[in-house]
C-alpha cells in the first residue's frame, strides 16, 4: 500500500465487480447479515451510476486510502477517475489541472478538510460539481456548507445504501443543493431552533463587539439585549459568551473564524 500522502492519477484497469465501501467503523459497528439477496440490487445500482457518469471526469479525495481503491473500483466503467488523493493539497492541483466535472470529498482528509477543498475548487472552477461525503454529521457546519455552494452532501454511514446514486441523479436533473435525508435528520435533532434575534445576537457575540456596541447596533436597549444574551444562553445550554461562539460554531450556526 502507498504511502498515506500518495495519490494516483494513473488507475489500472480492475475487474467489473460489485463493490460496497465501508468505513472501518462502519464495518466494526455492523450487526452480522447475510446481503447475497440484495446483490442484484447492489448490481443494478452501480450500473446505473456508470450511465450517469459515462464521460465524465472525476476527482477523489478521502482521509482513506482503501476507501479510495474501493470507491475508483465502483466508479471505473462509467466515469474517468482522473486522480485520487488523500490530502486537500493534491485534490487542489489535480482540480486545476485536470478540469474535471465532478470532485467527490470527505470531509475529513489526511490533511487540510473537505469544505476548505470545496470552497476553493468552486473559486478556481465554478462550474465544478461538489459531492461532499460526511464522516461526522453531528459536529458538521451546514451554513457553512451550504454557503460555499457544496452539490450534494451523503452520509458516509448512507454509502450502500443508494443515497450515493440519489446524489448523483439529483446532480444530473436538479440546480439545488441535495442533502442525504440522514444528515437533515441529525440536523434537525441536534440544532436548537433560535429566532431570527437570537441569531442576531449570537453573531454579533462572535464579531467581538461589547454588549454596549451590539445594543447600538441592533436598535435595542442595554437591558433588552441582556434579556436577549440570557435567552440564547438558555437555548444554546451554555454559561458564558465564550461558550455560546465555540457551541454556535459547531452546529453550524456560526462560521468558524
Amino acid at each position: 500500500m502507498p504511502p498515506a500522502n500518495r495519490c494516483w492519477t494513473a488507475l489500472p484497469p480492475l475487474a467489473n465487480r460489485t463493490t460496497i465501501h465501508l468505513s472501518y467503523q462502519q464495518i466494526r459497528r455492523a450487526p452480522a447479515m447475510d446481503c447475497t439477496t440484495q446483490l442484484g440490487m447492489l448490481r443494478e445500482r452501480r450500473q446505473r451510476g456508470q450511465a450517469l457518469l459515462a464521460g465524465q471526469r472525476v476527482v477523489l479525495c478521502s482521509q482513506s486510502w482503501p476507501l479510495l481503491v474501493s470507491q475508483s473500483t465502483a466508479l471505473q466503467g462509467g466515469a474517468d477517475v482522473v486522480a485520487a488523493c488523500t490530502t486537500e493539497a493534491e485534490a487542489r492541483r489535480h482540480v486545476q489541472q485536470r478540469r474535471p466535472h465532478l470532485l467527490i470529498s470527505h470531509d475529513q482528509l489526511q490533511q487540510g478538510s473537505g469544505l476548505n477543498l470545496v470552497s476553493h475548487c468552486k473559486q478556481v472552477q465554478p462550474s465544478l460539481q461538489t459531492l461532499l461525503i460526511v464522516s461526522r454529521p453531528q459536529h458538521f457546519p451546514w451554513r457553512q456548507m451550504l454557503s460555499l455552494g457544496v452539490d450534494a452532501a451523503c452520509s458516509s454511514e448512507q454509502l450502500g445504501r443508494g443515497v450515493l446514486l440519489q446524489a448523483l441523479e439529483h446532480l444530473q436533473d436538479d440546480g439545488t443543493c441535495f442533502i442525504d435525508p440522514a444528515l437533515k435528520r441529525v440536523n434537525a435533532q441536534r440544532h436548537p431552533h433560535l429566532s431570527p434575534r437570537q441569531q442576531q445576537v449570537l453573531e454579533g457575540l462572535q464579531s467581538q463587539h461589547s454588549l454596549a456596541d451590539l445594543a447600538q447596533e441592533l436598535g435595542v436597549a442595554h437591558s433588552t439585549l441582556k434579556g436577549y444574551v440570557r435567552e440564547l444562553y438558555e437555548k444554546l445550554e451554555v454559561p458564558s459568551r465564550h461558550l455560546a461562539i465555540r457551541k454556535g460554531q459547531q452546529l453550524g450556526l456560526l462560521q468558524a473564524d
